[in-house]
């Protein structure tokens, strides 16, 4: 039969135990850091508040258990580093441009071919039920597997002059976004292309080493290119998409609770793609009162401006190869199929 000692020494090891379990200055135990964000946003622009609200959900969705670094102020680099940076598992989770998703999937830059869909209710029906699968697969063969498609906006052309017709374009010196799409675009307008970092835009437009450029309207309006160059022409030649991505294999590697909590932490489809339309309709109206001009194409406009670029689509399927002429035939299939449902 065990002595009182016995007893004691057992209920002491008891006692010890509850102790060491409850942390001694009362706080919650530190959650665990399950993934590390790469991105390059602003503090307090549109980047900076997803992210942010993303690292909170995952917290509240786990109850304080997990959490993830934020690395968003270009820690990682540049969109090419971090591409990088997400195949070597040194980030885990990013969001791409169409130029950047296109370092791993060449096919990517169709989705910025200029007036290849007609109307926003036709661009979200092709990505959505025709698109979205097939791009899945093609990153996961990198190594890449695509969440979903954040939408952007309406691309324009900006200048410091009038860009009503393609022949205003002809010889203006215009900066073009990173992507092939973006710089074949211009040069089919007779634009003299030039190549800058978004960080050097601002002075450039200063010193006129450029005259204009291409943008989504949200980028445009913030960030002092504007004052500059005070002329936005709603082109609306293309649809601008970020695309949310995780490393593949650490997503794999993560118990199903956790999986589900990361994966599921983004806004829904619907309030992102709200918030790209408020954004879009408050820039609207709050440029005309910092002194920009809006012009809007009449159709017959707009339609010169889409024989002056026509050839860009064929080009470019030329150029990409791979499977390009399999994705743009899916995006001909899918419009057809929405034209047929508006019948």
């Amino acid at each position: 039969m065990p002595s009182l000692g016995w007893y004691f020494l057992a209920a002491l090891a008891v006692l010890i135990g509850l102790v060491l379990a409850v942390p001694s200055d009362g706080k919650e135990p530190e959650p665990r850091i399950v993934g590390t964000v790469g991105a390059v946003v602003a503090p307090g622009d549109i980047g900076d508040r997803i992210w942010n609200d993303y690292a909170r959900t995952i917290k509240e969705k786990s109850a304080g258990r997990l959490a993830v670094k934020l690395l968003i102020r270009g820690e990682a680099g540049g969109e090419d580093g971090m591409m990088t940076a997400l195949i070597r598992n040194r980030i885990q989770i990013s969001s791409f441009s169409e130029a950047g998703m296109s370092r791993i999937v060449p096919e990517y830059q169709l989705l910025a071919a200029p007036f290849l869909f007609d109307s926003l209710a036709e661009w979200h029906f092709v990505l959505d039920n025709y698109l979205l699968e097939r791009f899945r697969d093609m990153c996961a063969d990198k190594g890449v597997y695509l969440h979903g498609f954040q939408d952007v906006g309406w691309s324009i052309v900006y200048a410091k002059k009038p860009l009503l017709e393609p022949a205003d374009v002809q010889g203006v010196r215009m900066r073009a976004l990173s992507s092939r799409t973006s710089a074949m675009f211009l040069t089919a307008l007779g634009a003299d292309v030039i190549h800058l970092q978004r960080n050097e835009l601002v002075t450039s437009l200063q010193t006129g080493l450029i005259e204009g450029g291409e943008s989504a309207v949200v980028l445009y309006a913030r960030g002092g290119v504007a004052e500059y160059a005070p002329h936005m022409t709603l082109t609306e030649h293309s649809r601008t998409s970020g695309t949310s991505v995780f490393n593949k294999a650490w997503l794999d590697g993560l118990d199903g609770g956790d999986r589900t909590i990361v994966l599921g932490s983004y806004g829904t489809e619907a309030e992102q793609r709200a918030e790209a339309l408020r954004l879009y309709d408050l820039e609207i109206e709050r440029l005309p009162k910092l002194g920009v001009s809006i012009h809007r194409l009449t159709p017959e406009q707009r339609a010169r401006w889409r024989e002056a670029v026509s050839g860009n689509t064929r080009q470019l399927i030329e150029e990409i190869g791979g499977r390009s002429q399999e994705v743009y035939d899916v995006i001909l299939s899918a419009k057809a199929e929405f034209a047929r449902r508006r019948n």
